[in-house]
């Protein structure tokens, strides 16, 4: 369940750099 959370959190952080960008 935690590793589900940290893989939703990569996720997320990888959308918003890729944004930023």
């Amino acid at each position: 369940m935690l590793q589900l959370i940290l893989y939703a959190m990569i996720f997320f952080t990888s959308i918003i750099f890729i944004n930023m960008i």
